[in-house]
């Protein structure tokens, strides 16, 4: 019976908030909507941080955020490379369609992880997996790209 109330009480929800969204709203801004709707009080990650600036710059900050693991591990810091984030971009949609565990370039040194809310949070994930961990911290890397969505995914890449 919870659970028919449960699946009712969502289905009104998302009903309602259609109303909310436009046209050119894409699946992480109606899936972020729902969400709000559905859980008002999680934090979601405003819309302006979901989508990486069209100016080649490091899209969420994690530059910092990585090369502060690095320094204390004693390893020289990352640059940030676009082409690498667009290579995360694209198995980021190779993800959302297939589900996680993509590789779309062989080359790289690949971090994948799924519906963390921040670059903070998942790079804390990162670190809290040995193997993850291990590709953040690899001493030969010497650049880095990172891309969040389409979907709750990201993806690491580095080189």
């Amino acid at each position: 019976m919870r659970t028919t109330t449960r699946i009712a009480s969502t289905i009104l929800i998302f009903i309602s908030s259609a109303s909310m969204i436009r046209a050119q709203d894409g699946p992480i801004r109606i899936a972020s909507r729902v969400k709000r709707a559905l859980h008002p009080s999680t934090p979601v990650v405003p819309e302006t941080a979901l989508q990486a600036p069209s100016h080649g710059g490091d899209p969420y900050g994690f530059a910092a955020i990585l090369n502060s693991y690095r320094a204390s591990a004693g390893l020289r810091p990352l640059a940030y490379d676009p082409d690498l984030s667009a290579w995360a971009s694209n198995n980021n949609a190779a993800q959302c369609r297939h589900g996680i565990g993509h590789h779309i370039n062989p080359n790289c040194i690949q971090n994948c992880a799924w519906n963390h809310q921040s670059a903070q949070e998942v790079a804390q994930g990162w670190m809290r997996s040995p193997g993850h961990r291990r590709n953040m911290l690899s001493s030969s890397a010497t650049r880095f790209g990172i891309a969040y969505g389409p979907g709750p995914y990201w993806t690491l890449n580095a080189r």
